[in-house]
């Protein structure tokens, strides 16, 4: 894969998983030049963010990238983007509306390791606060791998 310029972390509806998943890479990121977006495929109009998934991240001191939900669209994507789903059902479906991007994963599977992250709809804080562990482990370990490709692309260039 060639350097990563953009993160797009992307979730059904774009209120939850997704908002998260970029609230901790931000908060990882540092000082490098990556883009990171959160994006849904099923954004009908401009719906506020989980208010659970809002106290998860201010009660790890991390802020959301954005107030509301946003549609993925075909002008989110320029060269260099990465884009992580929260299920393989989101992979096929970004892969299946934009078929000419090649790098979409899932979260976990970008990260070595099967299987789906799913929101606990209805769930209490303490569920949500649960779906955000497996979120920030997938997240960081993604962020390493990404960081750890710009290290040797920028000793290469040397």
């Amino acid at each position: 894969m060639s350097a990563v310029k953009r993160v797009i972390f992307v979730c059904t509806d774009n209120t939850c998983l997704s908002n998260m998943a970029a609230a901790v890479f931000e908060g990882v990121r540092g000082e490098r030049e990556i883009e990171v977006m959160s994006r849904g495929l099923v954004v009908l109009f401009p719906e506020p963010i989980n208010q659970k998934a809002v106290a998860i991240l201010t009660s790890h001191r991390l802020v959301l990238l954005a107030d509301e939900a946003k549609p993925l669209e075909s002008t989110d994507f320029i060269p260099g983007t990465l884009v992580l789903t929260m299920t393989g059902t989101e992979r096929e479906q970004v892969k299946e509306r934009f078929p000419d991007m090649p790098n979409i994963y899932t979260l976990r599977e970008f990260a070595g390791r099967d299987g789906d992250i799913t929101e606990p709809l209805g769930g209490t804080l303490a569920d949500y606060g649960a779906c955000y562990e497996h979120i920030d482990l997938f997240t960081k370990v993604a962020a390493e791998i990404i960081f750890k490709e710009e290290e040797q692309d920028d000793s290469a260039g040397m």
